[in-house]
C-alpha cells in the first residue's frame, strides 16, 4: 500500500510537472490568438477579455499580407529540405558503406565544420553567393541553406547506415545489384524513418530561418515569412489585431507539418536515427 501511495504521488507529480510547462508553452500562442480577433481598443482596454464582438476580418486582411510571404518560405524551406535530405542520404551512404581514396579525411573535414559558430560563416557565404550571382534569388538561401544543415546529417545517416547488417548489402550484390540499386532498394527504405526526420528539423529550421534570407534577399516580393513580418511590425505599428493574425497564419504550415509527420517524426527518434 506504501508502495502504491509512492508511485500515485510520483505520477501525480510527473502528470502537474506536465501540465504547468505544457500550460506555459501554449499560453503564448492563446494570447497571440485572442489578440488576432480583435481591435486595438479591445487590446489596449481589455487585453484579457475575450467578449464580442469579434473582428475575423483581421485574418482576411493579414492573408491579404502574408500569402506572398507565405508562398516564398513554402518554396525556400521545401527546397532547402528536399536538398538536404537526398544529399546527405547519398553522402552518408558512401561513406558508411563505400570505400574510396581519402574517405575518413574527407568525412572528418565536413565533420569539422559542426564546430564553428553559424555567424563566422556569414561574411564568407555573403561573400560567396555575391561572387556566384546568387543575391537576391531562392539560390542563395537554398544552397546555403542545405548546406550548413548537411554536416551533422550526413554524420547521422552514416553512423545509422553503418550499423545496419552487413549481409543485407552483400545480398543485394550477390544478386547482382549496382551500388545505385543497393543504395535504392536496400538503403533508402531503411533510412525512411530518419529522412522523414531530416526533412521535418530542415524544413522547421529553415522556416524560422531570418539572418540569411535578411541579407541575400532585397526585393520585397521574394521575402520569406520571417523577414516580410518583422518588416509588417514596423510599417504597420499599432495593428496589433492584424499583425497577431499574420503570425497565426504563418504557424499553420508547421502545425500541420507537425501533425501529420508526427508518426514519421517519432519513427525517426526511435529507429535509432539520433542514438549516436
Amino acid at each position: 500500500m506504501t508502495f502504491k501511495s509512492k508511485f500515485s504521488a510520483a505520477e501525480a507529480g510527473k502528470h502537474l510537472f506536465l501540465i504547468v510547462t505544457c500550460l506555459f508553452v501554449f499560453y503564448p500562442f492563446f494570447i497571440m490568438l485572442q489578440m488576432s480577433i480583435k481591435d486595438v481598443g479591445q487590446i489596449i482596454y481589455g487585453f484579457f477579455e475575450i467578449k464580442p464582438p469579434f473582428h475575423f476580418e483581421n485574418y482576411a486582411v493579414a492573408w491579404k499580407r502574408v500569402s506572398p510571404m507565405v508562398w516564398n518560405s513554402l518554396i525556400i524551406s521545401g527546397g532547402t529540405a528536399l536538398l538536404a535530405v537526398v544529399t546527405a542520404a547519398m553522402a552518408g551512404y558512401a561513406f558508411g558503406r563505400l570505400t574510396f581514396p581519402g574517405k575518413e579525411p574527407m568525412f572528418w573535414v565536413i565533420f569539422a565544420k559542426l564546430f564553428l559558430p553559424g555567424v563566422l560563416n556569414l561574411v564568407p557565404s555573403f561573400v560567396l553567393a555575391w561572387k556566384l550571382g546568387l543575391l537576391d534569388t531562392y539560390w542563395a538561401v537554398i544552397l546555403f541553406g542545405a548546406s550548413g544543415a548537411l554536416p551533422f546529417w550526413v554524420f547521422v545517416v552514416r553512423t545509422f547506415v553503418q550499423q545496419q547488417p552487413q549481409e543485407l548489402f552483400d545480398c543485394a550484390k550477390i544478386d547482382g545489384a549496382g551500388e545505385g540499386q543497393t543504395f535504392m532498394l536496400i538503403a533508402v527504405p531503411l533510412l525512411r524513418p530518419m529522412i522523414a526526420l531530416l526533412m521535418i528539423n530542415v524544413f522547421i529550421a529553415e522556416w524560422n530561418n531570418y539572418i540569411w534570407p535578411l541579407v541575400t534577399l532585397t526585393t520585397p516580393a521574394k521575402r520569406p515569412l520571417t523577414v516580410g513580418l518583422a518588416f509588417l511590425t514596423s510599417s504597420y505599428p499599432g495593428d496589433y489585431g492584424q499583425l497577431m493574425a499574420g503570425y497565426a497564419i504563418a504557424s499553420i504550415p508547421l502545425l500541420l507539418l507537425f501533425i501529420f509527420g508526427m508518426k514519421q517524426f517519432v519513427q525517426g527518434l526511435t529507429s535509432g536515427a539520433i542514438k549516436i
